[in-house]
């Protein structure tokens, strides 16, 4: 018969974590498009620079006075170039020629490159599981991740440490486990290959694991990096029907992890 308060108290958290995830996956869907659309008009400026310049070095002997200023336009062209196949990367624009491949052999035979490009600080440990299921997958843009990657440990590694190149089979009723906490993922629960690139570096903070895979986001000095290292390992993966996570821990290393479908032999 008196007046009384009612009060509902809502726990929002979920969903304004799902209202982030939505907003950063919009936001690098449009900085996809955008790379994309950019890379390819500025690849077609690339090319007539580049053509030209092939035309005034077969006209200039070595010993003409212009023949170092031309072979230096030639030089940044194609530095220019290789920026443009990141960003297509990145966009998952770029043109790949998947075949059916076994990731052990395909990662036992970049072992020595990545022995030579990580140094000898670095001790490089390869862990294959065992049968692993067939994939496919461009073989060259699938090695170009795994360089990625590896270069990026070997930085967060100044004093050295250990990179573990693991791979194992990942049931389909075992994917829950694999999934890493806090990241967005609509992976269809299929049998997946998961590759594992786990360092012992310096890790990365909270704020900046955010940012990882976006393009030109850099925590490197100015000349050391471009920022597309990362963002084109997205786009490889994610246009070879994969997909790519990443933990990490200030001070006790990070772990990108990779999953890629099993290949069962139908188009």
């Amino acid at each position: 018969g008196g007046e009384a308060a009612i009060v509902y108290a809502f726990e929002t958290t979920e969903q304004r974590q799902l209202q982030a995830e939505y907003t950063q996956s919009q936001k690098m869907f449009a900085i996809g498009q955008l790379a994309g659309g950019v890379a390819h008009d500025f690849n077609n400026v690339l090319q007539a620079i580049s053509g030209h310049a092939d035309l005034l070095l077969l006209t200039h002997k070595p010993s003409d006075p212009a023949f170092a200023d031309i072979m230096e336009i030639k030089q940044n062209s194609n530095r220019a170039a290789s920026l443009v196949r990141h960003l297509l990367a990145f966009s998952r624009k770029q043109t790949l020629r998947p075949q059916v491949i076994q990731l052990g052999e395909v990662l036992s035979d970049l072992s020595m490159m990545l022995r030579r490009t990580i140094g000898d600080r670095v001790v490089l440990d390869m862990v294959h599981g065992r049968d692993l299921w067939p994939v496919k997958a461009d073989t060259g843009q699938i090695e170009n991740a795994i360089i990625n990657l590896s270069v990026n440990a070997r930085d967060a590694m100044p004093e050295g440490g250990r990179l573990t190149i693991r791979t194992a089979n990942v049931a389909a009723a075992d994917l829950p486990k694999y999934r890493v906490r806090g990241q967005p993922t609509d992976m269809p629960d299929l049998d997946q290959v998961m590759i594992d690139v786990v360092d012992t570096g310096t890790g990365i903070s909270p704020e900046i694991l955010k940012k990882i895979f976006e393009p030109f986001f850099s925590t490197k000095e100015i000349g050391k990096g471009t920022g597309l290292g990362l963002s084109s390992v997205y786009g490889i993966i994610k246009q070879s029907g994969g997909y790519v996570f990443v933990e990490s821990e200030v001070g006790k290393g990070t772990t990108f992890r990779i999953f890629l479908p099993r290949w069962d032999g139908a188009e």
